[in-house]
C-alpha cells in the first residue's frame, strides 16, 4: 500500500555515496598518478642533479690535477731551458774568449742541442729568429723554413713561437708534434725563448699525452666511482641512473642494462634511444618518455630524464618503467576503495536506520491520511492512536497536551497539522451532520407546516368563492328590491307581503352575514397563522444560512490545514472544497427561500389588511343588515302609515344595492388574494423541496465520513 521513503531516500543517499566514491576514486586516481609522476619526475632531476654535482667536483678534480701537472712540466721545461741556455752562453763566452772560433762555437751548441735528451725522450731545437731549422734531433728538418708550418690540426705555430720568443723574452706553445721514431702527432708543450746573441730562437718541449693519460686515467677512476654511487641510487623499483657522452658511448650503464643498451631502439621514434635523449639534453627539456622492447620481447613504457653536462660533454640521464611509477598508486587506489566500500556500508546502515527512525511518522500520517481520503475518521483516529501507543509520535502529542513545542522539526509540525486537522475534520463532519439531522426536521415541520397552510388557504378559497356568490345574489336582491320599491309606489296592496317577504330575505342575510363574518374570521385566523408560520420559516432559513456559514468557514479552515500538510492534505482539500460547494448552494437555496417567505409574507401581510378591512365592512354589513331587517318589521307593521316614507326606503335600498356591490368586488378581491397565496405556497412547497434535497444531498456527502459520536 506504500512505498518506504525511508528506502528510497537510502537508495539515493547509497548512489550518492557511490558516485561520489568513484568520483573520488577516479579523481584520486588520476591526480595521484599525476602528483607520482611529478614526484618521480622531481626526484629523477634532484637525483641528476647530485650526479651532476659529483661531475662537476670530478671535473673540477680533474682541471685542478691537469693545471698542476702542466704547471709541474711547465716549470721543468723552464729548468731545462735555462741550463741549456747556460751552456749555450758558455759555448758563446768561450767565443768571445778566443778559445772557440764562433763555428765551433756555434757546432757545439748544435752538437748539444742534438744529442741532450731529458724526461720522455725530450729534446732542445735551434732555430733562426725567422724559424729556420738549424739543429733539430730531427736531421730531416735541419735546413727547413719552419715559419709556415701548421700542425696536424691546422694551427700556424710560427707567428706565435717567433713573437714569444723574440718579442716577449720566451713563452709557451702548444701543438701537435709527432714523438721521435713515432708517427702519430701527439700534445707537445713547447717553450721558446730567444738568444740574440746569435739571432737564435732556442726551443725545448715536453709530450703531454703523459699527463692526459694520466688525466684519462682520473676520468676513469671519476666513471668507477660513478657507476659504484650510481648503483647505489634506485629510482622506483628498479630504476637506475646512467652516462653517455657526445658519442652515444655509455660509459656508466645502468645497473642491470644489457651489453646492447646503448643499441636501444626508441619505438615511439624508430631513433636509438642514445639519440633521442641526446636532443633532449642539449635542448635542456629535462623529460622522455618512449616505449623499449625488452630482450623477452614484451614492449613496456619507461620515462627517463636527462641532462647534459657541458664541461666532459657527458649526459646524466635516468630510466624509470611508468608502471613502477604508478605501481603505489594502483595499490593506494584498491587500499582506498576497499575503505570506501567499508564507510559505504556503515553509512547506509546508520542513515537507513536514521531516515527509518526519521519516516515513522511521516509513514504514520501518511495511512492517517490514506483513511481520511476514504472518509473513515474512527480507522484514522484508531491508526492515529496505534502509533502514539508506539512511541515515534508520543513526543509530538504529549506536546499537545502540555502546549510545549520546543526543537520541533518539519515532521513534527506536519503531525501537528494532520492530528489538528483530524480533530477539526471529525467535529466539522459531526457537527454538519447534527445540523443536517435538525435541517431535515426542520424541513419536515416546514413541509407539514406548509400542508397545514395550503388546505386553509384551500378551504379559504372555497369560502371566499361562496361568500362571492352570497354577495352576488344580496346585490342582485338590492337590484331587484330596489326596482320593487320603485313599483311600490303604484303598488302599495303588495307592499306588505314584498315587506314580509323582506324580512324572510333580511333574516336569509342576515344568516348569510353572519356565516360571512364567521368565515372572514376564519380567514383572518388562517392568514394569521400562515404569518406566524412564515416567520417561523423566516427563523429555520436563518439558522439554515448560519449552518451554512459555519459550514463554509470550517470548510475553509479544512482546506488551509490540507494545504499546510502538503501532498498528503490533497484528500482533505478535495473534500473541503465539495463541502464548501454544498455550503455555497444552500446558501443560495437558503437566500431564494428567504425572498420567497419575504415576498408570501409581504402578500400574507396585506391578505390580513384586506381581510380585517373586510371583516370590519361584513360587521358593519351585519348591523345594517340588523337595522334594516327592524326597519322592515317596523315597515310591515306600519306599511299603512309608511308608505309616503317609501322614496326614503327606496333610497336606502339603493344605498344597501350600492353595499353589496362592493361587498362583491371586496370578495372578488379577497379571491384574487387567496389564488396569490396559494401560488406563493406551491412555489414555497418547491423551494422547501429543493432545500430537502440539499439537505439530503449534504447528507448523503457527509455520510461518507465515519466519525466517532460524542
Amino acid at each position: 500500500m506504500f512505498r518506504s521513503i525511508s528506502t528510497r531516500i537510502s537508495y539515493i543517499v547509497a548512489a550518492v555515496v557511490i558516485a561520489s566514491s568513484i568520483v573520488t576514486l577516479v579523481f584520486t586516481s588520476s591526480t595521484l598518478e599525476e602528483d607520482m609522476a611529478h614526484f618521480q619526475g622531481r626526484t629523477a632531476r634532484n637525483t641528476i642533479r647530485v650526479g651532476m654535482l659529483y661531475l662537476q667536483e670530478g671535473h673540477q678534480a680533474l682541471d685542478r690535477y691537469r693545471k698542476h701537472a702542466f704547471q709541474d712540466r711547465k716549470q721543468a721545461v723552464k729548468d731545462a731551458m735555462t741550463l741549456f741556455l747556460a751552456q749555450v752562453g758558455s759555448f758563446y763566452e768561450l767565443y768571445k774568449a778566443g778559445e772557440l772560433t764562433e763555428k765551433e762555437a756555434k757546432e757545439a751548441a748544435f752538437k748539444l742541442a742534438r744529442n741532450t735528451r731529458y724526461f720522455n725522450n725530450d729534446y732542445f731545437f735551434i732555430y733562426t729568429d725567422k724559424l729556420k731549422a738549424l739543429a733539430h734531433p730531427d736531421r730531416s728538418l735541419e735546413g727547413r723554413d719552419l715559419s709556415k708550418g701548421v700542425d696536424k690540426n691546422g694551427y700556424a705555430y710560427g707567428p706565435d713561437m717567433i713573437r714569444k720568443a723574440t718579442r716577449e723574452g720566451g713563452g709557451f706553445v702548444n701543438l701537435l708534434w709527432t714523438r721521435l721514431g713515432e708517427n702519430d702527432p701527439i700534445s707537445k708543450l713547447l717553450y721558446v725563448k730567444g738568444f740574440p746573441k746569435w739571432g737564435w730562437i732556442i726551443g725545448t718541449g715536453a709530450y703531454v699525452d703523459d699527463i692526459e693519460g694520466a688525466v684519462e686515467n682520473q676520468k676513469q677512476d671519476l666513471i668507477r666511482d660513478m657507476r659504484k654511487g650510481f648503483s647505489q641510487i634506485r629510482l622506483a623499483e628498479t630504476g637506475r641512473l646512467f652516462i653517455f657522452d657526445n658519442n652515444k658511448n655509455v660509459l656508466v650503464p645502468p645497473l642491470g642494462a644489457g651489453p646492447d643498451f646503448a643499441k636501444t631502439l626508441n619505438l615511439n621514434t624508430g631513433n636509438s634511444l642514445m639519440h633521442d635523449l641526446k636532443e633532449v639534453g642539449k635542448l635542456g627539456d629535462w623529460r622522455l618518455d618512449y616505449k623499449v622492447r625488452r630482450q623477452d620481447g614484451e614492449i613496456v613504457e619507461r620515462q627517463s630524464y636527462v641532462r647534459y653536462f657541458a664541461p666532459l660533454g657527458w649526459y646524466v640521464a635516468s630510466t624509470v618503467p611508468k608502471q613502477e611509477i604508478f605501481a603505489p598508486v594502483e595499490e593506494l587506489i584498491i587500499k582506498q576503495g576497499a575503505i570506501s566500500f567499508i564507510i559505504l556500508l556503515l553509512t547506509i546502515g546508520v542513515i537507513y536506520y536514521v531516515i527509518r527512525r526519521i519516516c515513522l511518522p511521516i509513514r504514520s500520517v501518511s495511512k492517517v491520511a490514506h483513511h481520511v481520503s476514504k472518509g473513515d475518521l474512527r480507522e484514522a483516529k484508531k491508526v492515529f492512536a496505534m502509533a502514539t501507543d508506539k512511541g515515534h509520535l508520543k513526543k509530538v502529542v504529549d506536546s499537545f497536551e502540555t502546549g510545549k513545542e520546543k526543537r520541533f522539526d518539519e515532521v513534527d509540525h506536519l503531525v501537528k497539522s494532520i492530528h489538528t486537522m483530524l480533530l477539526t475534520l471529525n467535529s466539522l463532519v459531526s457537527q454538519v451532520q447534527r445540523s443536517g439531522d435538525q435541517v431535515t426536521g426542520s424541513a419536515l415541520k416546514l413541509g407539514t407546516a406548509i400542508n397545514q397552510l395550503e388546505a386553509a388557504v384551500e378551504n379559504q378559497a372555497a369560502a371566499t368563492q361562496e361568500l362571492g356568490s352570497s354577495s352576488r345574489e344580496i346585490s342582485a336582491t338590492s337590484q331587484e328590491l330596489a326596482r320593487t320599491m320603485n313599483e311600490s309606489t303604484t303598488v302599495a296592496v303588495s307592499t306588505g307581503e314584498l315587506a314580509a317577504q323582506g324580512v324572510r330575505d333580511l333574516g336569509e342575510m342576515g344568516v348569510t352575514m353572519d356565516a360571512m363574518r364567521d368565515a372572514s374570521g376564519g380567514i383572518f385566523s388562517k392568514l394569521s397563522v400562515i404569518n406566524s408560520k412564515a416567520a417561523n420559516i423566516s427563523s429555520v432559513v436563518t439558522s439554515i444560512s448560519k449552518i451554512s456559514e459555519q459550514i463554509n468557514l470550517l470548510s475553509l479552515n479544512a482546506a488551509i490545514e490540507a494545504e499546510k500538510a502538503g501532498e498528503f492534505g490533497q484528500g482533505f482539500s478535495v473534500v473541503a472544497r465539495e463541502i464548501r460547494k454544498l455550503a455555497d448552494q444552500t446558501a443560495m437555496s437558503t437566500l431564494d427561500i428567504e425572498k420567497i417567505v419575504a415576498e408570501m409574507l409581504s402578500a400574507v401581510s396585506a391578505g390580513v389588511m384586506e381581510m380585517d378591512k373586510f371583516r370590519k365592512q361584513v360587521e358593519n354589513g351585519v348591523s345594517n343588515v340588523a337595522v334594516l331587517g327592524d326597519g322592515i318589521t317596523g315597515v310591515v307593521n306600519q306599511v299603512q302609515t309608511l308608505t309616503p316614507r317609501f322614496e326614503s326606503v327606496n333610497e336606502g335600498m339603493q344605498n344597501q344595492s350600492e353595499g353589496a356591490e362592493q361587498i362583491s368586488k371586496a370578495m372578488i378581491q379577497l379571491s384574487e388574494t387567496s389564488i396569490q397565496t396559494k401560488d406563493a405556497l406551491t412555489e414555497f412547497v418547491s423551494i422547501t423541496e429543493q432545500l430537502s434535497n440539499s439537505v439530503a444531498s449534504l447528507e448523503e456527502e457527509v455520510a461518507a465520513f465515519k466519525v466517532e459520536k460524542d
